[in-house]
């Protein structure tokens, strides 16, 4: 039964109770795990954004349970190049031989600066490119070439520049190692703006999918995504991230569409004609693949890598397993594998970046 009140109509009261209902209601709604901000701005200069929670599980149809190996801490350097020689594949002072302590020191040593306050050495810093350069880079060159992403990068920010499309779904599969998120930012030669700010639980790997906004431009264009990790409201510093996937387009994301990869041994010795076995896992097919070997190092908190050596794969189908060798020719230190995997426009152009967990110390 209905209560009826006495009480006079104010008309002000009423309309302060209505707002703080649709306040209330956009709350829940920006917390509920995957969801587009209530105000889409679609126009030129405004930015829409997104909110999204990380998950471990991945979809049914994947065939595996959740990726959950994060991988080893690289060893530190001091100045965020590659040292001189190999210790013999063993960790030097300041690793936590490949374990990820209980809220990563990020591969700090006693005396050096909090952790990510430091400037980045020369060459890591990322570069945001303007609409105009975007649209010196023609879509037709991204999908012969794929996305492209620097030979140096910090893993706590990066850029990757390449296509996309409106309404197209984007993956991320990462973690963070202290409290605060990660965010993507998404900008487009035509000059749209979108914002994604992904939540996750410190020392978790899991991964996010958001969608751009139906009206992100009228058709596939260059973009660029900035993925860098932000620190919680009052805190100077954000969280240290390590990134596992990146895609976007359709055939591109489930998770993400180049999973399970593999680098194996964990020290390999060129001279004695050892070498590294890498593998991946593609759910889509791609038109162009590249397995890039890159050298991985700490430097004050931050995961930073370099390209050395780059191998041209054959195409994947749908649902392969391929991978191949390395003789490690390239430079000595520690080394991850990257693979660049993407479908020609005329079959989408869907795109994806991995890296592995996994990491290959090769001793000369």
């Amino acid at each position: 039964m209905l209560r009826h009140s006495s009480e006079k109509f104010n008309g002000k009261a009423a309309c302060r109770r209505l707002f703080s209902a649709s306040t209330a209601l956009a709350i829940a709604l920006a917390v509920s795990g995957l969801v587009q901000a209530q105000n889409q701005h679609t126009q030129t200069g405004h930015i829409s954004v997104a909110v999204a929670h990380a998950t471990q599980g991945p979809p049914k149809n994947h065939g595996h349970g959740p990726e959950t190996n994060s991988g080893k801490t690289p060893r530190e350097s001091s100045d965020g190049q590659t040292s001189k020689g190999s210790n013999d594949g063993r960790n030097s002072t300041g690793s936590n031989d490949g374990r990820n302590s209980t809220g990563s020191t990020g591969g700090q040593i006693s005396g050096q600066a909090p952790l990510r306050t430091r400037p980045l050495p020369p060459g890591f810093e990322p570069f945001i490119p303007t609409p105009a350069s975007l649209n010196d880079l023609p879509p037709q060159k991204l999908a012969d070439k794929g996305p492209q992403i620097s030979d140096k990068l910090d893993m706590t920010g990066f850029v990757v520049k390449c296509v996309a499309g409106p309404n197209w779904p984007v993956v991320l599969d990462f973690m963070l190692d202290s409290p605060g998120d990660a965010q993507i930012d998404v900008n487009t030669a035509d000059n749209h703006q979108f914002k994604a700010i992904i939540h996750n639980t410190p020392n978790l790997r899991a991964y996010a999918i958001f969608r751009l906004p139906p009206d992100f431009g009228t058709k596939l264009q260059t973009a660029y995504f900035y993925v860098h990790a932000v620190p919680l409201a009052g805190a100077s510093t954000p969280p240290g991230l390590r990134t596992y996937g990146l895609g976007a387009g359709e055939r591109a994301v489930g998770s993400v569409a180049i999973d399970q990869l593999t680098f194996q041994p964990a020290t390999i010795h060129p001279q004695a004609k050892e070498v590294a076995n890498f593998g991946f896992h593609a759910h889509s097919a791609f038109d162009g693949v590249r397995a890039e070997f890159i050298i991985a190092t700490t430097y004050n908190g931050r995961l930073l890598v370099q390209k050395d050596q780059e191998e041209k794969l054959s195409p994947v189908p749908e649902g392969m397993r391929a991978g191949g060798t390395w003789e490690g020719k390239g430079k000595p230190g520690e080394h991850m594998l990257q693979i660049r995997a993407w479908r020609g426009l005329e079959n989408g152009g869907d795109w994806v970046v991995a890296w592995s967990p996994d990491i290959v110390d090769v001793v000369k």
